[in-house]
C-alpha cells in the first residue's frame, strides 16, 4: 500500500464520514418480515456483484481488463456509496442476531471499499498486473488438469500480455521494493513457462490444445521479460518508503474494518509487553531442556534438524497426518465429510513473501472440497548458502507447527466449516483477526492436547510465539515511520532468530499489507478471552469441543462479532 496523498485521505474520509453521520430513515418502517427478506435480498445482489456488460469477445477479456483499470476502483466506491445508503434505510432493530452481525461486517466491507480509493492502487501495484495467479498449482499440482483446465490456462496466458500491457501505461511512481518483487515474480513466472510448462504440456495436454498452449506460453513468456524489463530500466519508481499506509488510513481498518480498539501507538506497545514476557517463557523453557543454554542456542540446533532437499512437503504432510490423528483419536473436533488437503509447491509469484509456505484456499473437485497447501522447498535456482539457510528456516520443530496451523485444525479445518455456513456472506467473505488468531489459538489448543511430545516441537511453538508478538510491534511501526525496512528485518533476526531471508520476505509482505500481521496475536487472546467467559458463564455445561465448533461455525467474524456469536449460540444475551 502506498503512502497516502493528504488531500486523498482527507477525501476519502469526508466522504465516508457523511455517510456514516448521516440519520438512518425511520419513517417508511417496513413489517419485520419486509425488513428481513430486504436485507437478505441486498446480500444477493451484493455477492451476485455488479452486472457487466456483455462484449463481441465472448471469453470476458474486455470485462477482466476492465477491472484492472483504476477506473474501476473509482466505480466500485461509487457502487458501494449507494449501497451503503440502502443498507442503512434497513431497520437493524427488526432484524434477528446473525443478521445484525450481518449488517455490520457489510457496512464494513462497503465502507473499506469506499475508503481504499486513496490507495491507488491501478498506478502504485506491478504485481497486480501479473494476472498468471496459481497458474503453477494447476499446471503442477498433484492431479493433472483436465481438458476443461487446460483450456481455461490458454485463455489466462493470452490474457497476460494485456494486462501486463495496460500496467505498462497505468503505473506511476510504485514503491522500489514492489518493483524489486515484481520484476523476481514475472521472471519466475517466464522461468516456468520456459522450462517446466512445456513438458507439462506435451506430457499431458489434449492433441487439439497442444500446440496452441505452447504458443500460448511463449507469448506469455515473451510479455513477461519486456515487462520485467520495463519495471527494471523503463519505469520511474517513487520513493523508497512509500509502501507506508500512514497512521490515519491504519487506525482506520484497525476501529473499522476490525472493530477493534487500538490504535497504531497502543498496538506497538501491547506487542512489546507481549514480547518480553514471551521471552521469559523461552527463557524458562531452555531451563528445562538444557540448564544454563541460551534458548537461542538450543533454536540453532534445532535448525540443523530438517528434512531434505525435496524432502519439505513430504514432512509436512507427515506433520499434517499427525495431527489429525489426534483429532480424531481423542474426539477434539468434528472434522466434516468430503474434504481433502494437499501438498503444494508454493507458486512463483509467493516464493519472495513466503519463506515457509501457506494456505492456498480450497477449490472443489468432484463435490470434494480440496485444500491446498503450499510448501515453499529449495528451487533450482537458488545458491547453495541459499538452499542451506532455506532448509534451516523449514526445521523439524517449526514444521510441527506450521503444518498443524496452515491445515487440522488451523486454516484448512477453518475454511471447510466456513464453506459449509448457512449465512452467504460469511460463506465469501474473510477477516485475517479470525482468521490467523483461529490458527494460532490452534497452535496453543494442540499444545495443551499434547501434541508437542519433543523438545524442538515446544521450543519452536514459543519462538514462532515471538515471531509474532514481533509482529505487533513491526507492522504499525512500518506504517507510520516508526521503523525503517532494514530496521525491521534486523528486529526479526535478532529479535526472534529468524535467518535473515526469512526476515525480508516477511517484512516484504508486511509492506503490502498493513494491520495483517498483528492480527495473529490480537485475535488468538481475543478467542482465548472467548472460550474462557464461555466457561465460566456455563460451568458445568461447558464443553471445550462444542465452543470451538461454535467459533469454527460462526464464520469469518471480527473478534467482536464473534464474540456476540458465540455468546447468541449458548443463549447468553450480549
Amino acid at each position: 500500500m502506498g503512502r497516502l496523498a493528504p488531500g486523498c485521505m482527507a477525501a476519502g474520509f469526508v466522504l465516508l464520514a457523511a455517510a456514516a453521520c448521516a440519520p438512518r430513515p425511520t419513517s417508511r418502517l417496513a413489517p419485520a418480515a419486509t425488513d428481513s427478506a430486504r436485507f437478505e435480498q441486498f446480500i444477493g445482489r451484493y455477492l451476485e456483484g455488479p452486472r457487466e456488460r456483455r462484449t463481441r469477445r465472448g471469453d470476458g477479456t474486455r470485462n477482466f481488463l476492465a477491472g484492472l483499470e483504476a477506473a474501476a476502483a473509482v466505480r466500485a466506491a461509487e457502487r458501494a456509496s449507494g449501497q451503503l445508503a440502502e443498507l442503512r434505510a434497513i431497520d437493524t432493530t427488526r432484524l434477528s442476531v446473525p443478521q445484525r452481525i450481518d449488517w455490520l461486517l457489510l457496512e464494513s466491507y462497503l465502507e473499506r471499499t469506499v475508503v481504499d480509493t486513496v490507495l491507488h492502487q491501478a498506478e502504485r501495484v506491478p504485481g497486480r498486473y501479473l494476472t498468471l495467479g496459481d497458474l503453477y498449482w494447476r499446471v503442477a499440482g498433484e492431479r493433472p488438469p483436465r481438458p476443461s483446465d487446460w483450456a481455461d490456462i490458454r485463455r489466462d496466458l493470452l490474457r497476460a500480455p494485456l494486462a501486463m500491457g495496460l500496467g505498462r501505461r497505468a503505473l506511476r511512481d510504485p514503491p522500489p521494493l514492489w518493483i524489486r518483487l515484481a520484476v523476481s515474480t514475472a521472471r519466475s513466472y517466464s522461468s516456468f513457462l520456459g522450462g517446466e510448462f512445456p513438458d507439462r504440456v506435451r506430457a499431458t495436454a489434449p492433441d487439439t490444445l497442444r500446440d496452441s498452449l505452447l504458443a500460448a506460453g511463449d507469448r506469455a513468456r515473451a510479455a513477461l521479460e519486456r515487462y520485467a524489463a520495463f519495471l527494471q530500466d523503463t519505469l520511474r519508481p517513487g520513493a523508497e518508503g512509500s509502501w507506508m499506509a500512514g497512521r490515519g488510513y491504519y487506525d482506520w481498518v484497525l476501529a473499522r474494518t476490525n472493530f477493534l480498539g487500538f490504535g497504531a501507538d497502543s498496538m506497538i506497545a501491547l506487542g512489546r509487553s507481549l514480547h518480553a514476557q514471551t521471552k521469559r517463557a523461552l527463557d524458562s523453557l531452555a531451563a528445562t531442556i538444557r540448564p544454563g543454554t541460551s534458548w537461542r542456542v538450543l533454536a540453532d540446533e534445532m535448525r540443523a534438524r530438517h528434512p531434505e532437499a525435496g524432502h519439505v512437503a513430504e514432512a509436512y504432510r507427515e506433520a499434517s497426518h499427525r495431527v489429525q490423528a489426534l483429532l480424531i483419536r481423542d474426539d477434539l473436533v468434528t472434522i466434516p465429510r468430503c474434504e481433502e488437503l494437499i501438498f503444494v509447491p508454493t507458486p512463483p509469484q509467493l516464493r519472495e513473501t513466503y519463506a515457509w509456505g501457506g494456505y492456498g484456499g480450497i477449490a472443489v473437485r468432484d463435490s470434494i472440497m480440496v485444500g491446498r497447501f503450499f510448501v515453499t522447498d529449495v528451487v533450482s535456482s537458488m545458491t547453495p548458502e541459499q538452499a542451506s539457510e532455506k532448509l534451516r528456516t523449514q526445521n523439524n520443530g517449526w514444521i510441527t507447527v506450521i503444518a498443524l496451523h496452515e491445515g487440522y485444525p488451523g486454516h484448512h479445518l477453518q475454511t471447510v466449516y466456513a464453506r459449509r455456513n448457512p449465512r452467504r456472506l460469511r460463506r465469501s467473505g474473510g477477516n485475517s483477526y479470525y482468521g490467523e488468531g483461529w490458527a494460532l489459538y490452534a497452535e496453543h489448543w494442540m499444545g495443551r492436547a499434547g501434541l508437542y511430545s519433543d523438545n524442538d516441537a515446544r521450543l519452536a511453538q514459543l519462538q514462532m510465539r515471538l515471531w509474532r508478538t514481533a509482529r505487533v510491534i513491526i507492522d504499525p511501526s512500518l506504517h507510520t515511520g516508526a521503523m525503517t525496512y532494514q530496521e525491521a528485518v534486523r528486529f526479526f533476526v535478532d529479535e526472534v532468530g529468524l535467518e535473515r531471508s526469512a526476515a525480508e520476505a516477511e517484512v516484504n509482505r508486511f509492506t503490502t499489507w498493513p494491520t495483517q500481521a498483528p492480527s495473529y496475536i490480537i485475535g488468538w487472546r481475543a478467542i482465548e478471552d472467548l472460550a474462557h467467559e464461555i466457561r465460566n458463564a456455563l460451568g458445568a455445561r461447558f464443553s471445550e469441543k462444542r465452543v470451538i465448533e461454535q467459533v469454527l461455525e460462526a464464520g469469518s467474524l471480527p473478534p467482536a462479532l464473534l464474540r456476540r456469536a458465540v455468546r447468541e449460540a449458548n443463549g447468553l444475551t450480549s
